[in-house]
């Protein structure tokens, strides 16, 4: 046997033992990864619609807007999303008292008034599922190697394909009968593939970082992962900084940026400001701005431009992972690599089982033949 049969014979059996034993987990992370995809876009559809669409200059007051949304909700906020282009929509996640699960307020800054609540409850639910398999830590470890099972099935599936003669006329073949799930799940397994490779090899470094960051400055400087310092701890009854307060803070920081997200403690700490400047491939920004909850003030500023190489590696990993890159078009490929995930294990089970089934059949039917025979001789 040649090198070549050889190799092919156990990358096939890599890939087909390692997609029947995990393939299931592979589709549920694949899948709800593809939902989370067009997170934006879906919590965008289910906001209440704003209260005017003329384009306007909003002028809004954010410690009392922030006052006004907290007795609304009846809880802190957790985090800010600001809008895109004209949109005038902030979507404000407040803190509740399930696990990973939030209540969503909006609020337009044209109106200045609250406009309501989006139910994305479920989104949250699917979001924590995806990143830990509402398991917290040991549920993100767990998906980490969920994560290398799709990588090593993902390469094991493509690696099958280059070495087997491809042809681009065959690549595009659809053969009728007992060949169309083979010609199905090759045609799905290279046009998905590739991209369920770059979803799971980014997700080792959400689910594994400090690991991934090591192997990394093997080939690339990457400078400690420091964290901003942390402000001494304030007295019980200290008020907290405005969001006002904060978001100029931020914006002094960084002049040129657009707040996109805002990041806030569950009880005192550090405010984590992201901003998007001309040139970011992040939907939410390349920048970050630490703000002191108590003081506004803005303890650290990373700036992306001043970023080494291994930086905006570790950067480029979330980036990739959340379909950041491209706009909607790439998130929309993205998100279907995601869900084509079930028709690749459909059509692996039946490439797989087919075959077994045909062997069976042709041996419960050759003893018969030989007795038909026997027969017709006597």
């Amino acid at each position: 046997m040649s090198f070549r049969r050889a190799l092919r014979k156990i990358l096939v059996s890599l890939h087909t033992w390692g997609g029947l034993f995990g393939g299931i987990f592979i589709v549920i992370l694949a899948f709800s990864g593809g939902v989370v995809t067009f997170r934006p876009q879906i919590a965008n559809l289910l906001s209440p619609r704003p209260a005017q669409t003329s384009n306007c200059v909003p002028s809004v007051d954010w410690n009392r807007a922030e006052k006004e949304i907290e007795d609304f909700a009846h809880t802190r906020i957790n985090r800010v999303y600001a809008p895109t282009g004209q949109d005038s929509r902030y979507r404000f996640r407040m803190m509740t008292d399930q696990d990973a699960i939030f209540t969503h307020v909006i609020y337009d800054a044209c109106a200045a008034k609250v406009l309501g609540t989006a139910n994305l409850a479920w989104m949250d639910w699917m979001v924590d599922f995806h990143h830990n398999l509402r398991a917290e830590h040991v549920g993100r470890f767990w998906a980490g190697w969920i994560g290398v099972l799709l990588l090593l099935s993902g390469l094991g599936g493509i690696s099958i394909w280059l070495i087997s003669n491809p042809s681009v006329q065959k690549f595009f073949r659809i053969r009728s009968g007992p060949f169309m799930p083979r010609d199905l799940h090759s045609l799905a397994g290279i046009v998905a593939g590739c991209l369920l490779i770059v979803a799971s090899f980014t997700s080792l470094w959400l689910c594994f970082p400090q690991t991934m960051r090591t192997a990394l400055k093997i080939v690339a400087p990457l400078p400690d992962d420091v964290r901003a310092p942390r402000s001494p701890k304030p007295a019980k009854d200290t008020p907290r900084a405005g969001l006002g307060d904060i978001m100029h803070s931020a914006q002094q920081a960084i002049p040129d940026g657009s707040i996109r997200e805002i990041r806030l403690p569950e009880s005192y700490g550090n405010v984590q400001v992201r901003m998007w400047r001309k040139g970011d491939f992040r939907s939410l920004g390349n920048n970050v701005v630490t703000v002191d909850n108590v003081t506004a003030k803005a303890s650290a500023t990373n700036l992306y431009e001043a970023k080494g190489t291994g930086d905006r590696i570790v950067q480029a990993m979330a980036g990739l992972h959340y379909g950041e890159w491209g706009g909607l078009f790439f998130r929309s490929v993205y998100g279907l690599a995601g869900f084509v995930s079930a028709l690749l294990l459909i059509t692996g089970f039946l490439v797989w089982w087919l075959p077994k089934r045909t062997r069976a059949s042709r041996a419960v039917k050759a003893p018969s033949r030989e007795r038909e025979t026997v027969s017709s001789h006597s």
